[in-house]
């Protein structure tokens, strides 16, 4: 089967090391904060990403304006370089039409790094929502995305490869409800994954779950949670979702911050323990891992992990919790494909 890229589609055992959840080019100031009175934060507030800057985006990754888009191609392809040399092959990209998707740029980084780039469509959560979408159908939004897999985006002729990540904010609100609803009915008719944001302190799963599967009939082996990694420590909800059938994604690997109103991220290590209890528990096959890098804070030029945190740290890591090897690799090699493979298949099954 072929996988759609920015590049056209590529087989299905041609996509190698993936990382299934990063954001090459986006923009998320729509959710930034308001402008501090405080002349010293407001300083902060305006200053370029650097290095000197970790320990207070630590605390608060939108305290500055520019930690907030990444639209500097070159940068982001000097920032791949890590994953490249680690093995790399194929990126899928959950940036999506309300958060800064940049289908041409995607496919500029694509050709000079020689990756896969697997675009995402779709909507975030209800802040970024235009005004327009307001009393916009289930229907009006499934022909949306169904337009977008057939002719391209816009005038791009560039085609997306996966639904999603699709937003569901703390508040999970009746217009989010609304587009996971369409989200849910578009993976039906397109057999793609379909990625779903969660707001990962909280235990939504099981809710987003009984729309997407029960009510709207998809698949559950076609299904991406995203944001699993800062309920790893409650293993009884973990190991009830895995047994939906969906698969889980631990795609904060890495990441320092501290959101306020939502929460602290996970260590490394805490999210070791948490994968390598799912492994044992025989979920190795539905579970995915990446970096969700949407951050300047998170490129190594500014003091962060990078795209090559994952393939060089984390899976040692796995394998320091008795993870064995062959398992830890597949993480990110055969299950990206069986992810692929399996959402087709469920299609097919339609």
């Amino acid at each position: 089967m072929l996988v759609t890229t920015v590049r056209g589609p590529v087989p299905v055992d041609a996509l190698g090391m993936t990382l299934t959840h990063e954001h090459l080019l986006s923009d998320w100031s729509g959710r930034r904060r308001a402008e501090p009175e405080d002349p010293a934060e407001r300083a902060v507030f305006h200053a370029p990403v650097g290095p000197s800057m970790q320990w207070l985006l630590r605390e608060d990754p939108r305290c500055c304006l520019d930690n907030t888009r990444q639209d500097d191609p070159d940068a982001t392809v000097a920032e791949l370089a890590n994953f490249v040399e680690a093995g790399g092959r194929t990126v899928v990209d959950c940036t999506n039409g309300d958060v800064g998707r940049s289908p041409a740029a995607l496919r500029d980084i694509a050709d000079r790094t020689g990756l896969n780039v697997v675009m995402g469509s779709g909507w975030y959560v209800h802040i970024f929502h235009s005004a327009r979408r307001a009393e916009t159908t289930v229907d009006d939004l499934v022909a949306e995305i169904l337009a977008e897999f057939a002719d391209g985006v816009g005038d791009t002729g560039i085609r997306p490869g996966i639904i999603g990540e699709i937003g569901v904010s703390p508040q999970f609100t009746e217009a989010e409800r609304t587009h996971l609803r369409a989200a849910a009915r578009a993976q039906r008719e397109l057999g793609v994954p379909l990625f779903v944001h969660l707001p990962g302190w909280q235990r939504r799963a099981h809710e987003v779950l009984d729309i997407v599967l029960e009510e709207e009939g998809a698949r559950p082996e076609s299904v991406v949670l995203c944001h699993m990694d800062p309920s790893g420590e409650d293993r009884d909800y973990q190991r009830a979702v895995a047994e939906r059938g969906v698969w889980l994604e631990f795609d904060m690997i890495g990441m320092p911050f501290f959101y306020p109103g939502e929460g602290q991220c996970p260590a490394p290590e805490q999210t070791a323990a948490a994968v390598a209890a799912l492994v044992r528990a025989g979920y190795a096959e539905r579970l995915l891992l990446s970096h969700d890098m949407a951050s300047k804070a998170m490129w190594t030029r500014n003091g962060g992990n990078g795209f090559g945190y994952v393939p060089r740290y984390f899976l040692p890591r796995l394998e320091r919790h008795g993870v064995p090897g062959e398992v830890t690799a597949s993480l990110l090699t055969a299950n990206p494909r069986r992810l692929f493979t399996a959402a087709r298949g469920a299609h097919a099954d339609h």
